[in-house]
């Protein structure tokens, strides 16, 4: 899939568009056709940024405000009551409607576990958790009775759900020339929702940016973020320069696309891998507040695999299917619609098979290599 997108792309911005084969005869006639060729800048320019990606800016200010609500449940579990957190109202509207169900469940659950007037409880191997159990802090973490951290379901499964949604309905008004889409601004919208700005600055990244760009090369300016950086600067140049170039535009669009799914399945790899270090790490402490504070932390990398790989089924415009994340939802023994179980996680050293298939799946879906897997361990930050 990776060398399709390459190919593809060396095509259109090789493209002539060849005209002129009929001409009148002068003396400034040459008789040749004449070309037209794309001209891409290096960097992303745009002149009123601001304004085009209003409501963007909406979508991603309401998650990062939620999301700071939900640190702060976690920093006042056990210690003062938690109000109810609200669902934003424009997040909400450009969630896919079977995750926004699924949010709405997970915001009363969050403040219960937070109100919750013990710990969260291990119910060991073979175990279940207790009737009436609300789940509680495993160190510094805030699970649900099932050792699940709601929070990470609530913000990181939202990139795909909430924002990549969102960034599929820019791109298809886009290609269909929508009211609202006509001219390059549009893609101004792209570049907020993903969570970068117009200079694509590696320090000032939010959203699926920041995983983008961990997944990306930040000395060679490769890799995901880099990818995503030349489709959009591709995509609004192809956009101006007008229909001659709508072939490219539309490539590179799918390319924006396809390069955020990979980058929010190389990150599933990330958490998969560091679970297990983890929880490794984790199993040679004694019993006490410092294991705790380990497991804890092992179980919110677990959580993030899961909220990544959630948050884009259901989504129209992917290539991973539905079935593909079921599978890889069942090695993380949180199916939806089912009670999750990823207790067992503290309690069963088995289960690292299970984030060992994740992974083995995820590169074959993807084509991913031994070495970009094992690149994808590491976070890259500035």
């Amino acid at each position: 899939m990776k060398n399709t997108i390459c190919t593809s792309k060396k095509i259109a911005l090789s493209l002539l568009v060849v005209g002129g084969l009929f001409t009148s005869c002068s003396d400034d006639d040459d008789n040749g056709p004449s070309t037209s060729t794309l001209e891409i800048p290096d960097e992303y320019v745009s002149t009123n940024f601001n304004a085009n990606v209003v409501a963007e800016n909406m979508v991603v200010d309401e998650l990062s405000t939620m999301t700071s609500a939900f640190n702060a449940a976690e920093s006042n579990a056990q210690i003062e009551t938690v109000a109810e957190i609200p669902y934003p109202a424009t997040l909400s509207s450009v969630t896919l409607p079977s995750y926004r169900a699924l949010m709405n469940d997970w915001l009363v659950e969050l403040v219960a576990s937070a109100n919750s007037s013990d710990g969260f409880q291990n119910p060991g191997f073979g175990g279940s958790p207790a009737i009436g159990q609300e789940g509680g802090l495993l160190g510094t973490r805030l699970l649900d009775e099932n050792g699940l951290e709601l929070e990470q379901m609530l913000q990181k499964g939202s990139f795909g759900a909430a924002l990549y949604n969102h960034a599929i309905t820019v791109v298809n008004g886009i290609k269909n020339g929508s009211a609202g889409f006509e001219d390059s601004g549009a893609i101004d919208r792209l570049v907020e929702i993903h969570g970068a700005d117009t200079a694509f600055d590696v320090s000032n990244t939010t959203a699926a940016a920041i995983y983008s760009r961990r997944r990306s090369n930040l000395t060679a300016e490769t890799g995901f973020f880099f990818d995503i950086k030349r489709n959009l600067i591709t995509a609004k140049a192809a956009m101006e320069a007008g229909s001659d170039f709508t072939d490219v535009r539309n490539q590179e669009l799918d390319d924006f696309l396809m390069n955020w799914e990979l980058s929010n399945y190389a990150t599933v790899i990330y958490y998969c891998h560091a679970t297990k270090v983890q929880l490794t790490a984790a199993f040679a402490l004694a019993d006490g507040p410092a294991k705790d504070v380990a497991l804890g932390n092992a179980l919110h990398a677990y959580a993030e695999g899961v909220a990544f790989a959630h948050g884009f089924k259901g989504i129209s415009e992917k290539m991973i299917t539905d079935t593909e994340i079921d599978a890889i939802l069942s090695d993380f023994l949180a199916v939806e619609g089912q009670t999750p179980e990823s207790f067992r996680f503290l309690n069963e050293i088995d289960l690292f098979a299970n984030l060992d298939a994740v992974i083995a799946d995820l590169q074959a879906i993807y084509s991913f290599t031994d070495a970009e897997v094992t690149s994808f361990f590491v976070n890259n930050n500035p």
